[in-house]
């Protein structure tokens, strides 16, 4: 009898354990959010596509995608855009050798985005194409009323300043 309750007892442990494990299991993956969202992309002059018209006459072409965010939204759309392939006429700039998201705080409506690596840069239209896409396509998340760009520590403009100094 005794052995018998001891086995219901070892049964009952193991099916709770079973139960919290697969109910913390739906519970991540519940968090995961997918959502519509824009990256911006270029276009040459002579498109056309419609969009903002840039500097060196290019076009920013909005392209709607769909991200699984599991952390922020925000953090998503970035990783989205740096790994974005160019295809026929939209061009992505926001592309170099290493270049990654390295993460994203926020606090109070403020969000840093740090950012590692280099652009390819070849001209001083590049530097145009670049802040833009990044601009406008963070510019969608209105839930923040600030923005800070960092790359390799130092903040985007300076970057790109240094960067553009060259041509």
């Amino acid at each position: 009898m005794a052995a018998r309750r001891n086995k219901f007892f070892l049964i009952s442990i193991l099916l709770s354990t079973v139960l919290i494990i697969q109910c913390s299991k739906s519970e991540s993956t519940d968090k995961i959010e997918k959502k519509d969202v824009k990256i911006y992309l270029i276009a040459f002059e002579g498109t056309k596509l419609s969009g903002k018209l840039i500097g060196c006459n290019d076009v920013l072409v909005p392209k709607e995608i769909t991200v699984k965010a599991e952390k922020s939204l925000l953090e998503s759309t970035l990783n989205e855009l740096i790994d974005f392939k160019s295809t026929g006429e939209l061009q992505n700039f926001v592309r170099g050798p290493a270049l990654m998201l390295i993460q994203v705080t926020i606090a109070n409506g403020i969000a840093d985005v740090y950012l590692k690596g280099d652009f390819n840069i070849s001209g001083a239209c590049d530097i145009a194409r670049i802040k833009e896409q990044i601009y406008e396509t963070l510019k969608q998340f209105p839930e923040y009323r600030k923005i800070n760009i960092f790359i390799n520590n130092q903040i985007l403009e300076k970057y790109l300043d240094i960067a553009g100094a060259t041509f």
